[in-house]
């Protein structure tokens, strides 16, 4: 078979990209009324939500004050299937914005989590970086360790939970800060926060029909949602072409054993400001809460095979190493990988993300 024809199968590359998305659907507003200090106004009437564990869900709220958050439930992080009541806590003195309030329906009692949920709170406001999600108690609130994204005017607070009560946002000083890193340090090593996506794209390039199907996880050992995620890629693609009369096929095994990137809290642009990156159509909640980027090294080998009429033959053939920029984006339990695959454009695989026992 002409070297020229078996050229053609060589891989030239496999990418990964994200921006997944995950829109909750809301009841209808129960008459019931969600907990709040008296000089807070009036209380807020609960909305039900429908929660089941081994799919996990998102739910999106924007408050009276502007303020935009989710209560991310991963697969797995509920206990048993839930209907959830929401409601907003109003704006309370000395915070950043308004909180909500969250429990069981029919109950005072809070859902039971077998591992972390995620905070993510959107406020127009920049108050700097000494800001954080906390818990409201009798005696006033607690913080939660958080991390702060600050951009042109929007601050973003991002934390996980492994117990709900009413939370919101408030300014608090470094020595608190600490304080609470400390407390959570301890528990913070009981999971690792893991991103699974198992997936299949198909890139066409011209007479060329390709089919690309990933095998991926990476691990934060941290205990934190945010930071450096680390594993491997592992994909099979499947090259077919009809030309000159003939049928020729590429299959590949191609690998990087030693993936890592950083992923860090998404903040979401002011209105007024040029958008420059791809999401400014998006609704609130499709947005991503965490982004990150990092580049696939790819490398293996395969067979291809060619055939006119009664003449070809197949031989064992090394794929082109590749190295191709990856995009990681976190949407509620959600993960889309996009993949800018050299030569070949952008592929997409989905996934999830999930808290783990160690």
């Amino acid at each position: 078979m002409p070297k020229r024809l078996l050229s053609v199968f060589a891989l030239t590359a496999l990418v990964l990209t994200g921006a997944g998305c995950f829109q909750p659907k809301t009841s209808q507003t129960s008459q019931t009324q969600g907990p709040q200090p008296e000089e807070d106004g009036p209380p807020m009437p609960f909305e039900e939500y429908t929660v089941k564990a081994q799919e996990g869900r998102a739910i999106a709220l924007k408050n009276t004050d502007g303020t935009r958050l989710k209560i991310v439930f991963p697969q797995g992080a509920l206990a048993k299937d839930s209907v959830l009541e929401v409601a907003e806590r109003p704006f309370v003195q000395g915070a950043l914005s308004s909180g909500f309030s969250l429990r069981q329906k029919g109950s005072e009692q809070s859902p039971e989590l077998k591992t972390p949920a995620l905070l993510v709170f959107n406020v127009a406001k920049d108050k700097g970086k000494n800001v954080s999600i906390v818990r409201y108690t009798r005696e006033g609130f607690e913080v939660v360790p958080t991390r702060v994204a600050v951009k042109d005017g929007q601050t973003s607070l991002l934390a996980y939970v492994t117990h709900f009560s009413d939370y919101g946002t408030q300014e608090v000083d470094a020595g608190s800060v600490q304080t609470a890193k400390d407390k959570q340090k301890q528990e913070s090593q009981n999971y690792n926060w893991v991103i699974y996506v198992k997936d299949t794209a198909d890139v066409s390039m011209g007479a060329m029909k390709r089919k690309i199907t990933l095998d991926f996880k990476a691990v934060n050992t941290s205990g934190d949602l945010a930071g450096e995620y680390k594993g491997y890629a592992r994909a099979k693609t499947e090259n077919d072409m009809e030309a000159l009369g003939g049928k020729m096929d590429a299959d590949f095994q191609i690998t990087d054993d030693n993936v890592s990137f950083t992923v860090e809290p998404y903040v979401e642009l002011a209105d007024l400001v040029e958008r420059e990156d791809g999401l400014a159509n998006l609704e609130p909640e499709k947005l991503p809460d965490l982004m990150g980027q990092g580049t696939l090294h790819m490398k293996g080998s395969g067979v291809a095979s060619g055939y006119i009429g009664a003449y070809g033959g197949s031989r064992g053939v090394d794929a082109t190493p590749s190295s191709d920029a990856m995009t990681v984006a976190v949407t509620g339990p959600l993960v889309r990988l996009s993949v800018n695959i050299t030569g070949v454009g952008m592929a997409y695989f989905d996934g999830y993300i999930r808290g783990e026992g160690r």
